[in-house]
């Protein structure tokens, strides 16, 4: 995915710069954190990254949909790790690929599902499974720290910019990375995360289980696309068992055979 004219992000990461790193405890974690971007600028971020992704995509203004994408996250939010944003959830469709099976979140409390799958999960706790699973990565601040991980290139690379130009590289470089596949240990972590938002919440855990064995029947079956759910949330074998031993305490002998490569 491309994106291009981006200048308010440009003035963000600058102002980033100007003003240095800031320590917290991460209760989703456990750890304590430095990061670059501090809550209120990570806000910021994520409003701006908001503006830009609804304007690639068609947001879809369903009520009977929205009004169960809400309730269900209002519930994980309840219960989850990270009480000091707002958080917003909205179901978009490509204007060309309406197929496309994904969801992403984005810094600051920005949850978006591609209608697709929100067509196929199978009920209530399969779709708490997606919601959690990315307000796991949202509480984690996964998507802060690949910025973050990636921002001396983003410097560099807005630093280079002619004056005038209408596109902005370094926003391009830090768009594709929130929609680009997260590390392994982000994924087992954010679906470890859910299972203990669904179960608070009051959900079934074992949706979390029912979409990825979905969404594997679906990686068997279909090309992997650039915006495929197989392709930016990688390892749904090894995810499947990791959340199955998540629910249980214990390994199952079919994720065994998942992890080894029997069937």
């Amino acid at each position: 995915m491309k994106f291009s004219k981006f200048p308010i992000f440009i003035l963000f990461l600058f102002s980033v710069f100007l003003s240095g790193c800031t320590t917290e405890y991460n209760l989703a974690t456990d750890q304590q954190e430095t990061t670059l971007y501090n809550t209120d600028k990570e806000v910021d971020m994520g409003y701006a990254f908001s503006r830009q992704v609804e304007k690639e995509y068609k947001v879809v203004e369903d009520v009977d949909v929205n009004e169960r994408v809400e309730r269900i996250l209002k519930r994980i939010v309840e219960v989850c790790d990270r009480n000091d944003i707002v958080y917003f959830i909205k179901v978009i469709e490509d204007k060309k690929d309406k197929d496309i099976l994904n969801a992403v979140s984005l810094p600051g409390g920005y949850v978006y599902i591609f209608k697709a799958l929100y067509d196929k999960v199978k009920d209530d706790n399969q779709l708490a499974g997606v919601i959690a699973h990315e307000v796991g990565h949202i509480t984690a601040r996964h998507a802060v720290k690949r910025l973050q991980a990636a921002y001396g290139a983003m410097v560099l690379q807005i630093a280079s910019i002619q004056a005038g130009s209408s596109v902005a590289t370094g926003v391009n470089l830090a768009l594709n990375t929130l929609f680009s596949q997260y590390s392994q240990d982000d994924e087992l972590q954010a679906d470890q995360l859910s299972v203990k938002y669904l179960k608070r919440a009051g959900f079934d855990p074992k949706g979390t289980v029912g979409v990825l064995e979905l969404l594997k029947a679906e990686e068997e079956k279909a090309p992997t696309m650039p915006l495929s759910y197989w392709r930016t949330h990688p390892f749904i074998a090894q995810r499947i068992a990791s959340v199955d031993k998540e629910i249980s305490g214990k390994l199952q002998f079919r994720d065994y055979l998942n992890l080894t490569g029997h069937r």
